[in-house]
Parts: structure tokens; sequence; C-alpha cells
């Protein structure tokens, strides 16, 4: 039998995959966390994702607070130097006629809004401390809605234009002792540049700041648990808003009180601070109004006895200008939950880690064999002719079978 030798020539390498997955000896595998809620959930309780842990409410209030108190010193610092340079009154006066109520100057006024002004950014620093981008401190969609934002503006505006000319003539007096006076040109630039970011920052601080930190600590798997933390972050920041004002009268402070609840309302209902922020900026500009042509000195005397009965009839504008927005949100099909964050990606590979000998874990496919390609060893142009075979030209021994057909030995030679 004749025997075909194999082919000379180095051997051809099979094709295999360009890049192998080896099995790792340590597996790694990258876990995920979702920086928002896996379920829709509302405004206030966004903060409280896979990611919250329970040092993030505490940090996020050490340092918001912290920071808002020193925003608001380094104010007050700065227009005190400002009065007493300019020769408004001296260190000495300037304590007592603050301590008496009074006092009160354009510079204070212009730099107790810029300190306002100044929780904006604080409650970025609280959202990222929350591992969430700041666009989720706005609204439930992770931006400021500029056009909800305008059409709440332009609602409220002539209802609270309406209140504040009954408030003056009915309450205020009328306008008795209104003049220009050496601050007005000052004070009426100091209400339309800062009085806006001012109205911004205290939602930005007490509705999109501590109301989340105390919701956020509620999980919110059901319904229930989204209306009690709701309920709960709602007191807890009215309440704080309330007192923020300083107020030693039972009315401002029931006003105060209801103002933040009535802002927190509407957060619950339209799913982001536009609307809120929209009736604060009104309330304070159209409060303001005639502030430029009177004395101010006295503007921030909250002492008992200052408020009245009055203010109720405030807190029907309030609940009405609320219960407007409410309505025309659901109306208008307003987002009022977030989306759940959608799953990752799946990623690359990871490689292997070695056992004893550590390295770093860089997800990248491991570099391919040469002998993976088929172009980098082409095969050869002609194989060599075979080797004569020794054997060739000897003809084969035919075997001898006996007559029971079995084949018989060879004899020897």
């Amino acid at each position: 039998m004749s025997t075909v030798p194999p082919p000379m020539g180095p051997a051809y390498p099979p094709a295999g995959p360009a890049h192998p997955p080896a099995a790792p000896a340590y597996p790694f595998q990258q876990s995920h966390e979702s920086a928002l809620p896996v379920l829709p959930t509302r405004y206030h309780g966004l903060w409280h994702s896979p990611r919250w842990r329970v040092w993030r409410p505490v940090v996020g209030a050490l340092v918001g607070g912290v920071l808002w108190f020193a925003a608001s010193t380094v104010a007050f610092v700065v227009a005190m130097v400002i009065d007493v340079a300019s020769g408004r009154s001296t260190a000495e006066e300037y304590y007592a006629s603050l301590a008496g109520g009074g006092g009160f100057t354009p510079a204070l006024f212009i730099a107790n809004n810029v300190g306002l002004a100044c929780s904006i950014p604080i409650v970025w620093l609280v959202a990222r401390l929350h591992s969430q981008p700041i666009g989720f401190v706005h609204s439930v969609i992770g931006r400021f809605r500029w056009r909800w934002f305008g059409w709440c503006l332009a609602v409220l505006l002539p209802i609270w234009i309406v209140f504040t000319v009954a408030d003056t003539f009915l309450e205020g007096g009328g306008l008795d002792g209104l003049a220009v006076n050496g601050d007005t040109v000052v004070l009426i630039l100091g209400i339309l540049l800062t009085t806006p970011l001012q109205c911004a920052g205290e939602e930005w601080f007490f509705r999109g700041g501590i109301n989340r930190l105390v919701a956020g600590c509620f999980p919110q798997r059901t319904k229930t648990l989204g209306i009690v933390s709701a309920l709960v972050g709602g007191a807890v920041s009215s309440f704080c808003f309330m007192l923020a004002h300083m107020a030693q009268d039972p009315w401002l402070n029931i006003s105060y009180f209801c103002f933040g609840a009535a802002a927190c309302l509407l957060c619950y209902r339209t799913g982001g601070l536009e609307a809120s922020t929209a009736m604060h900026i009104i309330n304070n500009m159209t409060a303001m109004a005639l502030m430029p042509f009177s004395d101010i000195s006295h503007m921030m005397d909250r002492s008992e006895g200052t408020g009245s009965p009055w203010s109720l009839l405030q807190l029907a504008v309030i609940a009405i200008a609320a219960a407007l927005i409410c309505r025309r949100a659901r109306a208008k099909g307003l987002d009022v939950v977030s989306e759940p964050e959608p799953a990752p990606a799946p990623g690359p590979w990871p490689q292997a880690v070695m056992a004893g000998a550590p390295q770093a874990v860089t997800g990248a496919w491991p570099a391919p064999h040469p002998f993976s390609d088929p172009a980098a060893f082409p095969p050869p142009a002609a194989y060599p002719a075979p080797a004569p075979s020794p054997l060739q030209g000897v003809p084969p021994v035919p075997p001898t079978v006996d007559g029971a057909g079995a084949p018989q030995a060879e004899p020897p030679r």
C-alpha cells in the first residue's frame, strides 16, 4: 500500500476569532448605580436614588448651611463697609440701628439680595454631592422650562397687581409720603437687577434644597411614601423659610409659612421650581413697587405688631394663584415625574486579572495573536515535490489463501 507523504512547509494556522476572550483568573464585574430614581418620581424625591446614602443629606445640610451663612455674612460686611465709607453712618450706629429694627440702607438691601442669590450655586453643589446633574435641581426633566416659567409670570402678574393696589389703598394708607429721593435710582436698579435673583435663590435653597434633603430620606417606592415624604419635606422647609425671615409677629409668621407651603405644593404639582419662582418674583417685585419713593430705613422691621389679619387676604390670593397654575399644568400635560434612567450599554470585555500579579483592569481586549491574522502568513506559492519512495517500482506481493480462506504467513526470506 502506497502512502502519500505530508506536504512540506509551514503548517497554515487555522483562522480563529480576532479577539478571543480569555477567561480571567478573577472575574471582574463593574457595578452600576443609577444617579436618578429607577421609578417615576416626583420632584421632591429625586435625591433618593440608588446612590443615596445616609451621609449624603447630612453632609449636604452641613455644607449648604455653612456656605449660606458665609455668603450672608460676607454680604452684610460689604454693605456695612460701603455705608461707613460713604459717611452714611458709623459702625456703632449701624449695629444700633439694625438692632432697633431700623437702619436699612440701599447697600444693605442689594447686598442681602446678592447673598441670597448665592444660594443657587450652593444648591448645585449639594446636588453634585448626591451625584446628580445640576439640571435636575430645576425640574424633573433636567432643565429649566423657560416657556412654562414665562406663562406663570404672565398669569400671576395681573393677579398681584390687583392685590397690591387694594393693599396700598385699603390697608397701607395710599400714596401719602411718596417722593423721589437720593436713593430712588439706586433702589430701582437694585430691585430690577437683584430681586429676581434673590427670589430664585430662596426657592433654590428652601424648595430645591431643604425640601428635597428631608423628603429624599424616604424611599419613593409607593405613592403613600411619596405623599408622606412630600408633606414632611414641605413642612420642614416651610418652617425653615419662616425662621429665616426672623419675624416676631404671629401674623407674619403665618404668612411666611403658608407661602412656603404653597411653593412646595407648586413644586409637587408642576415637577419643578419654575412656578414657585415666578410666584415669588411677582410677589416681591409688586410689594417693592413703591419702595424707591419711600423711606426704607424700617423696611426690615418685623417686630410684634407689624403684621395684621389683613395678611389673610394675601394667603387667599396665593391659594387662587396656586390653583390656577396646578390646573394649567394638568391641562398642559406637564411632566411632573422623572423618567427612569436607561440601563447602561454593556461595556468592553475586561482583561483578566492574573493571580499573583496585580494588573490594571482597563476593560480593553487583549492584543490579537499574530497567528490569528491569515493575511500575516499567506500560503506558499507551491509546495516542494515529495521525495521518491524506496519501494517505488517494486511490485507488491499478493497474499496466499488456503482452502479455508485464511491468509498464509509469508515464509521468511
